[in-house]
């Protein structure tokens, strides 16, 4: 007579392990997340500072240059009618743009624009060049330039101007004490140890061979010469982007 036998397979001990040990406990996951958080804030730690450095960086960069470009202008007479209204006198010039830089229509406006490399125009500064040429200095060239908002190519340069524009507010520091402050008085140029006459009008009977000044820089929101035209004011700006103390002598 046959007997039946039954077949049970029979489990190793290591096949019993695994069939119970698929996946993460939650102390394991639990340790892995804290693992993980520890390596992020450590990356943080270490990068973080080096990415706000080069931020900082780029942003010192662009303020020398825009002081740059300022203290160069009011360093200068162009040609045309520039020098022939200042004589060729560039402190003359330099009292006028700082006392008359918070006059409506008299606004500094500091930018960069594409310019021709051999073309120029009657003031001496270059042509701005047309936005189909391609080819960075070989068709163009990048060039900063300052011009205030009465200044008839401002518009043309502002068609093919680079990067964002920015206007200056400027005021003479006087002496409080040992002590150089801003003046409270905008448009005037006086004697910064005896405050009293204006100088703006009359470079030559200022009494010193210095005019110490503040110049505080606003970002424009756009670069649209219809908008310094018709819609801005610098009295709206409140909080300029940054400043600096300067000098213009004789």
């Amino acid at each position: 007579m046959l007997q039946q036998h039954t077949f049970q397979p029979t489990l190793s001990k290591n096949s019993r392990d695994c069939k119970f040990s698929k996946g993460f406990t939650l102390a394991e996951s639990v340790i892995a997340l804290g693992i993980l958080v520890v390596l992020i804030t450590g990356f943080l730690a270490v990068f973080g500072p080096a990415a706000r450095t080069i931020k900082k960086t780029l942003s010192t960069d662009e303020a020398s240059r825009l002081q740059a470009s300022l203290e160069r202008e009011l360093s200068v007479v162009r040609e045309g009618a520039e020098r022939r209204r200042y004589r060729g006198d560039p402190f003359g010039k330099a009292l006028e743009w700082i006392s008359q830089s918070e006059e409506p229509g008299q606004t500094v406006i500091v930018y960069k624009y594409r310019a021709l490399p051999d073309e120029t125009r009657e003031d001496g500064t270059l042509v701005p060049a047309p936005r189909e040429l391609g080819i960075a200095g070989e068709d163009f060239i990048i060039r900063p330039m300052v011009r205030r908002l009465s200044d008839p190519f401002l518009e043309e340069d502002l068609n093919v101007v680079e990067g964002r524009v920015f206007f200056v507010k400027m005021r003479q520091l006087i002496f409080e004490g040992e002590a150089l402050r801003v003046s409270d008085r905008a448009g005037v140029i006086v004697d910064p140890y005896d405050p009293g006459e204006d100088f703006s009008s009359d470079p030559e009977a200022y009494p010193e061979a210095v005019v110490a000044f503040e110049a505080e820089y606003y970002n424009l929101p756009t670069t649209s010469f219809q908008f310094l035209t018709e819609a801005f004011d610098p009295d709206d700006f409140l909080r300029p982007i940054f400043s600096r103390n300067l000098a213009v002598s004789r």
